[in-house]
């Protein structure tokens, strides 16, 4: 019996033994797969160096060509249209005649004016010899006087109208267009007839910038203009004026960029342009690879940064433009070094991470 009790024994203690060996074993199973689990975690990402720099965005902006010189012209008095000498795109010379009215009424009043002002000269002498003599009293020379003035001042009213009675070129150029006037219809004194475009003064283009932009640019600014007509070309402008106030319609302010003379270029009036404008305002932003940048909401981004120890940091950033492959910050990244570039898409704020080589 005690033999047996014995045996007994043995066989609860190996079983014991195994039991306490097996739970050893998974104990230390657990412990391995746990750390084969966290670095399992860490996430491997590639980081980049955030540089500062000072940098003039360019300012992309769609115009309208036209001449420096461009005028709308008129007659400065109304009348019946007798004759337009010119056509849309004619080139025309400094002083030609370019348009007419009929004369019959304006040299009728010219005449009118002339027979007054013949009369009245006739009527001071008159008195003026009648007031030597004595005859006449001081204030019958006084009206006499005033009388030859005030028609004196009509002739030349007179005169002056009939030479605006015609348009001639102010200076030499080209008829844009020729706006909706006809022979033998009655035009109203101010009333456009033709739009001429002066060569002298060159070529603009004209463009409309938000206030967000026209702030950043100067007179004197250079720039960059293409055209559809000319793919295979660029040509060199300058800022020469800006806008003070925005455009009721737009919003926008109106810049002029002024082309460099550019020989056996042939340009037209209305040719849409692009154009490049480099601002000499300059910005001093963070630079860092495209990739670095998560997500965006207009201005506000957020990008990853290394935490020690080895963990993934979350931060809001202002984007300022993109810069090739880069990305320009405005604030966010000022006590930043290094930002991440791959992996970048896989973190979490506070996820740890391994950074490849």
């Amino acid at each position: 019996m005690k033999r047996q009790n014995q045996n007994v024994k043995m066989i609860n203690t190996a079983l014991l033994a195994l039991l306490l060996g097996g739970l050893l074993l998974m104990l230390a199973g657990c412990s391995a797969s746990e750390a084969n689990s966290t670095a399992a975690e860490a996430v491997m990402v590639r980081t980049a160096k955030v540089e500062m720099a000072n940098i003039a965005p360019a300012i992309r902006a769609t115009g309208l060509l036209s001449g420096k010189a461009e005028s709308r012209l008129s007659f400065k008095i109304g009348g019946v249209l007798d004759r337009i000498y010119v056509s849309d795109g004619q080139s025309v010379r400094q002083g030609q005649l370019l348009a007419t009215l009929n004369l019959a009424e304006i040299n009728a009043q010219v005449n009118q004016a002339q027979n007054a002002f013949d009369k009245a000269e006739r009527d001071l002498q008159r008195v003026q010899n009648l007031y030597k003599d004595e005859v006449a009293t001081l204030g019958q020379l006084q009206d006499a006087t005033t009388g030859y003035e005030i028609a004196k001042s009509a002739l030349e009213i007179a005169k002056f109208n009939r030479r605006h009675a015609s348009i001639n070129a102010p200076a030499n150029g080209r008829i844009l267009k020729r706006l909706f006037a006809e022979e033998n219809e009655l035009i109203s004194p101010g009333t456009p007839v033709l739009v001429m475009s002066s060569t002298k003064e060159g070529w603009v283009l004209k463009t409309g910038l938000s206030d967000r932009e026209v702030v950043r640019v100067t007179p004197g600014d250079t720039a960059r203009l293409t055209f559809d007509a000319y793919p295979n070309r660029s040509f060199a402008a300058t800022v020469t004026e800006i806008a003070s106030a925005a455009a009721p319609m737009t919003g926008t302010y109106e810049v002029e960029l002024k082309i460099d003379a550019v020989a056996g270029v042939t340009f037209m009036s209305g040719m849409v342009g692009k154009a490049m404008i480099t601002p000499s305002q300059k910005l001093r932003v963070w630079l860092a690879p495209i990739e670095s940048l998560l997500e965006a909401d207009g201005q506000r981004g957020s990008v990853y940064t290394i935490a020690p120890p080895n963990t993934a940091k979350k931060v809001g950033v202002v984007v300022a433009f993109i810069h090739g492959d880069q990305v320009a910050f405005t604030s966010g990244l000022e006590n930043v070094s290094e930002i991440v570039t791959d992996g970048a898409a896989y973190l979490n704020d506070g996820a740890a991470v391994k950074i490849m080589p």
